[in-house]
């Protein structure tokens, strides 16, 4: 049986830097590596594939779409695209790894669907998605009023912080400071010049659980070249640690719990939603002090995020996909039991297994 292809999304709004930064990736490839690209343009004229195909060399294999968005009026066109490179070629040769850029204008949760739809996730394994950003864009409301923009980096696993050379380092700053402040926390989030970034990213395990640590300190150099800055997010489970994964911490009169379900579990949207809502009645759950509750979870009807704060609860459809998690902060002097709450969390999914990650 043929190993699964390991494919990775790098994705990212317009003019950012993603074409240069898969050049980069394919001209720093193992050499005895055979790869393979899908390239999404919304125009009908493929540009940035002629590129690849030009510059990728023999070792490269380049499929374009274009016309259009692979994330929607075009899926059809990558679900074959997906197929053909999964079969071996005239001399037998299945690529060692996929890259997809959609289109800048492109929401890229569709494609991580398709990726882990039955008939497709047999010949396929989902790596991490990269996101690229450029700081500059912060201030600029063609970029951060696009819903689609504000989506690739909720989705991204790794964000990559772009052209930071021809930024101020006030602009990179906040962007390492919007990075910071995401929920849930990227797996890793670096600076790059030129689309360079370490290929070792793209195998950040998608399953492992991770979670937030103080960010390393970090310097700039003007318009010198920058070198690659990495924070990555602390693994807190091995391998063999059952689901959910789970993490306490307290520290100054706060206590915090956070739940990791793999993305493949499904929860019903109103159960959750009651439960969002009772968590304000420390009779329900014993938590007390509550100050703050959020989370991500796939549901029957979306991946949704839900919160609660203030007394109030809410949800809104998310773009991430990479597992479900559920955090809570409570002030109190102890630390609640959290059992009564971890058993309605696992009472609301629909197909829950406690089996090792």
């Amino acid at each position: 049986m043929n190993e699964k292809i390991p494919v990775n999304l790098i994705t990212g709004f317009l003019g950012v830097g993603k074409t240069t930064a898969l050049l980069k990736l394919l001209a720093d490839k193992p050499a005895d590596e055979y790869w393979a690209v899908i390239v999404n343009e919304f125009g009908e004229v493929g540009i940035d594939g002629a590129t690849l195909s030009g510059d990728g060399g023999d070792d490269v294999r380049v499929a374009e779409v274009p016309g259009g968005c692979i994330c929607c009026t075009t899926s059809p066109m990558l679900r074959v695209a997906l197929g053909k490179i999964a079969r071996p070629g005239k001399e037998g040769q299945r690529p060692d790894r996929l890259l997809i850029e959609p289109s800048g204008l492109g929401h890229p949760a569709g494609i991580v669907d398709l990726l882990r739809d039955p008939m497709v996730a047999g010949a396929y394994a989902l790596r991490a998605v990269v996101t690229l950003l450029d700081p500059r864009h912060l201030d600029d409301a063609r970029y951060n009023s696009h819903q689609t923009w504000r989506d690739q980096i909720e989705l991204a696993d790794v964000l990559v912080i772009n052209k930071g050379d021809l930024a101020d380092a006030e602009q990179v700053d906040r962007a390492h400071a919007l990075a910071d402040a995401l929920f849930p926390p990227k797996l890793a989030v670096v600076d790059a010049y030129k689309g360079a970034f370490d290929p070792a990213l793209l195998d950040l395990t998608l399953d492992e659980a991770r979670w937030p640590q103080q960010p390393q300190a970090h310097v700039h150099s003007g318009n010198a070249v920058l070198q690659p800055r990495r924070r990555t997010t602390e693994a807190v489970a091995e391998a063999s640690t059952q689901w959910p994964l789970r993490k306490t911490q307290s520290s100054l009169g706060s206590h915090s719990c956070g739940w990791i379900l793999p993305p493949e579990t499904l929860f019903h949207s109103a159960k959750l939603a009651d439960l969002f809502e009772r968590l304000g009645d420390p009779a329900a759950y014993g938590l007390a002090g509550l100050s703050r509750a959020k989370g991500v979870f796939q549901t029957e009807r979306d991946w949704y995020r839900f919160d609660w704060v203030d007394g109030m609860a809410g949800a809104a459809v998310s773009a991430y996909r990479r597992d479900n998690r559920f955090e809570v902060i409570v002030e109190a002097a102890t630390p609640p039991d959290w059992a009564a709450l971890e058993q309605a969390l696992l009472a609301a999914a629909i197909n829950f297994s406690a089996g090792s990650p």
